[in-house]
């Protein structure tokens, strides 16, 4: 009777807790001006422990998706297997943030002003 109290119980605070949590939407970039896209590309390259890094092609204030471009191969290489880094934009409250995909790492956009995606 006791444990079936417990579980009850447990189970509504679960269900109460995700009530609770602020909504992750998707979003896009409100504006591609320098300022943020230095704040972007400054926040991914820490976040991917590199000093630079060129995103790819592809428009952040229309889509969700950014391409973070693999170095250029070196002098003596000719070619190189490396993929771009993906990351997708969220929002949760008015706060922006970037999810790695592959792993869900969660990058804080200071400096970056964002907008739900239509």
């Amino acid at each position: 009777m006791v444990r079936r109290g417990l579980l009850y119980f447990f189970t509504a605070l679960t269900l109460a807790a995700c009530q609770h949590a602020p909504s992750v939407t998707p979003a896009v970039l409100q504006d591609k001006d320098i300022d943020t896209m230095t704040a972007l590309r400054a926040a991914l390259a820490q976040s991917m422990d590199r000093a630079t890094i060129e995103l790819g092609a592809g428009d952040p204030t229309v889509t969700p998706s950014i391409a973070v471009l693999p170095p250029k191969p070196t002098t003596f290489e000719t070619q190189s297997p490396a993929l771009p880094t993906m990351f997708d934009l969220y929002m949760r409250g008015d706060d922006c943030f970037a999810m790695r995909r592959g792993d869900g790492a969660e990058i804080a956009l200071e400096g970056v002003r964002c907008r739900p995606a239509i």
